[in-house]
């Protein structure tokens, strides 16, 4: 899912929590200034919470085999090597909407925000002709401008637009002290805040919904204001009856006829709140807190850098990294410390480099209390992958299957897109025909155990890499790596049979790293296995040949035989 709507929907859920607890607990209550302190906090919490670096929180469980990423293929050689399943390829006019649905939502959303921005952008160009075409004056730091014809008064930041004809003296009054109550208190600060966020989360109702109620609640604080300051609070609700009938298409601003007039004259009549329920605004911490767990709940615990590094990375409690040609000496210090906190030391008796500082030979060595491992550069030196578990390490010039991204896109930057073993675009899958499902079956199905190689007791993973062209065709297939010359051309003949994929429509090449581990099952409860066997696309299982009895056989054939005189 993309980050935006990750961070949409945390906001969302905060920002739903917050008005929840406004409509249950405070939107009755005579505490103006408190509520207005809720309804800003909903927006400014909300906004916040998904963008501060909170704490994933992790909920340990037992993986279910159902949720294993691998297709256990049990071979016991019943068909012959050369059995091939074709499949067609079925389009459909659905496909290109689904493959890039993700970065369609993201641009109509995008789209969306943008119109919503610039319609109130004109909202304040409208403002700004206003403010040129009336008669303005200035009095106590405030700005008057006076317009005949406009259909209703209303204010934005410091300055009051009205229509000195259009009132009686006594309402004319009424007006501007209550739109001197709106500028006073700064309420287009809050009018502006809602409206930018309701823009940004334009899908979210609740959004809506806690900028209506901020809305109003401003207009009870100029409510109360003027009645505070008025000998005649009946003749100011009379004004208020008279002039709400107008309006103004002007959603920014705080209108002194804000189509609330039942709201605001219950509100001026209703009996005060004791100031005893002043204690419910204490619920805001436990919402609060509620909120940022919530968050922490769902945040993606997602690879961390280790000590500044960038090139280690843990993930699930595991050390991996990344040795390239742009590897300093100042990243190599940086590593070593890192590692021996671990338990694990590094040496590198070998390190040349050339006029431009880049490595061209090098030899490093891991050591730990279970394990240890050793690698030496060929001519000329290319990027080394390892990682470093509790029982084993390994090492070498293709990356894990388990190997964080972020040491993928760093090989691949730093080495100009030459590493091999690493999939290029994660969403090819997208395009198969059926699937991720249909992509694993094929190979689960089609891939057969060389009898050869299990005679030999030959197991291990096989690497191969592929690239997909624009139109969809395969070619360039290439063994990576393989414990035996017939397992990788096994996989290899496998993959030559898969379906065109679908068409890419952006135009690009996508290479695609494949891994299939080969075991076998050695008859004692056991598997004979190559490192980091279980982590593979798809596992391949055979059993170590039995040896042939001639005199079992021919027992079973004479008794079962039909024909026989006994």
């Amino acid at each position: 899912m993309p980050t935006l709507f990750i961070y949409i929907l945390q906001a969302s859920c905060a920002m739903t929590l917050f008005y929840l607890l406004y409509i249950s607990c405070f939107k009755k209550e005579t505490f103006y200034r408190y509520n207005r302190m809720v309804l800003l906090s909903a927006f400014i919490f909300s906004a916040a919470l998904p963008l501060l670096p909170l704490p994933a929180l992790r909920w340990t469980q037992k993986p279910t085999e159902s949720a294993s990423p691998v297709n256990v293929y049990f071979s016991d050689n019943a068909h012959a090597s050369t059995q091939t399943t074709t499949s067609a390829v079925v389009s459909h006019w659905w496909d290109p909407l689904t493959q890039h649905a993700a970065t369609i939502l993201v641009t109509v959303y995008t789209a969306i925000v943008v119109l919503l921005l610039l319609l109130h952008l004109l909202q304040l160009l409208k403002i700004r002709r206003l403010v040129r075409a009336g008669n303005v004056y200035t009095r106590n730091n405030i700005r008057y401008v006076q317009l005949p014809g406009i259909t209703a008064p209303f204010s934005f930041l410091r300055t009051i637009f009205f229509d000195p004809n259009a009132h009686a003296h006594t309402e004319l009054q009424h007006v501007l002290k209550h739109e001197e109550a709106h500028v006073q208190q700064y309420h287009s600060a809050d009018m502006l805040l809602s409206a930018f966020y309701c823009c940004i989360c334009w899908i979210n109702p609740f959004a809506w919904r806690c900028k209506r109620a901020l809305q109003l609640n401003l207009e009870f604080l100029a409510d109360e204001a003027v009645i505070q300051t008025t000998d005649a609070p009946d003749a100011y609700q009379y004004s208020l009856l008279k002039i709400g009938l107008a309006g103004s298409r002007v959603t920014i601003v705080n209108h002194f006829s804000k189509s609330f007039i039942k709201n605001r004259i219950l509100m001026m009549n209703k009996t005060q709140s004791p100031r005893l329920r002043t204690w419910r605004y204490l619920l805001l911490l436990p919402v609060l807190a509620l909120a940022a767990g919530l968050l922490a709940a769902t945040a993606p615990s997602s690879a961390k850098n280790d000590a500044g590094s960038k090139y280690l990375a843990t993930e699930k409690d595991q050390l991996y990294g990344v040795v390239t040609r742009l590897t300093t000496d100042e990243d190599f210090a940086v590593m070593k410390k890192v590692l021996l906190k671990k338990g694990i030391t590094l040496h590198i008796p070998t390190l040349k480099r050339n006029e431009n500082g880049e490595i061209t030979d090098i030899e490093f060595k891991l050591t730990a209390e279970r394990w240890s491992m050793k690698e030496t550069s060929g001519n000329p030196f290319g990027t080394y992958f390892f990682y470093c578990f509790p029982k084993e390490g390994g090492i070498g010039a293709f990356p894990v299957k388990s190997c964080p991204q972020q040491l993928l896109d760093l090989a691949l930057a730093e080495s100009n897109g030459a590493v091999k073993g690493i999939t290029t675009d994660s969403t090819f899958l997208n395009r198969f025909p059926g699937g991720e499902s249909a992509y694993r079956k094929t190979f689960a199905k089609n891939v057969r155990y060389p009898r050869a190689s299990q005679q030999s007791k030959a197991a291990g993973v096989v690497m191969l890499q592929y690239k997909i062209q624009p139109n969809g065709t395969i070619n360039d297939i290439e063994v990576l790596q393989t414990p035996d010359k017939a397992l990788g051309d096994e996989v290899k003949r496998v993959t030559g049979l898969l379906p065109t994929f679908a068409a890419d429509p952006s135009g690009k090449t996508v290479t695609v790293s494949l891994r299939i581990s080969f075991m076998l099952d050695n008859g004692a409860g056991g598997y004979i296995k190559g490192p980091d066997a279980d982590n593979a696309d798809v596992i391949v299982m055979g059993f170590l040949p039995k040896p042939i009895s001639f005199i079992q056989p021919l027992a079973l054939s004479f008794f079962d035989d039909p024909s026989s005189p006994c």
